[in-house]
């Protein structure tokens, strides 16, 4: 795949012996940098089971010298790091004020704060449906 044409939140996935798949990676990451265009937001994820297969010297170097560079190498196999991956559900923390942020903005416009007002007031608050007969009317009973 072209890192080029690929949307920028990409996570790839490759085992450690991909050297051309990890240089290609590096190299775009060094290109964008340098070309001073927007943020590199896809990161990679370098997989291989620890004492069987190992990275080599060269690329561990290329890696570790740029340090800003969105690589991880985690020492599993690719299918347990994808299981993981899939398995892994975000969460949203109160004190990550972005997230929060991102997340009112989005779900905001579709909350209507009076209906859930008015389900939720003491004299009415077991979410009746508006067709049912609501706590008032039950006390005149």
């Amino acid at each position: 795949e072209n890192l080029r044409n690929k949307p920028s939140r990409t996570m790839y996935v490759c085992h450690v012996t991909r050297d051309d798949i990890i240089l290609g990676f590096m190299g775009e990451y060094q290109r964008r940098k340098n070309a001073g265009e927007p943020p590199f937001e896809a990161a990679l994820l370098v997989c291989g089971r620890r004492e069987k297969y190992q990275i080599s010297n060269e690329v561990r170097d290329m890696i570790t010298g740029l340090t800003e560079a969105p690589v991880m190498v985690v020492e599993t196999t690719t299918h347990e790091a994808m299981r993981k991956i899939n398995q892994y559900t975000p969460k949203l923390n109160i004190d990550d004020k972005h997230r929060v942020s991102v997340a009112v903005e989005h779900y905001e416009p579709y909350i209507d704060f009076d209906e859930l007002l008015r389900r939720t007031t003491s004299s009415n608050s077991s979410f009746n449906d508006p067709s049912s007969v609501s706590f008032d009317e039950l006390r005149r009973l």
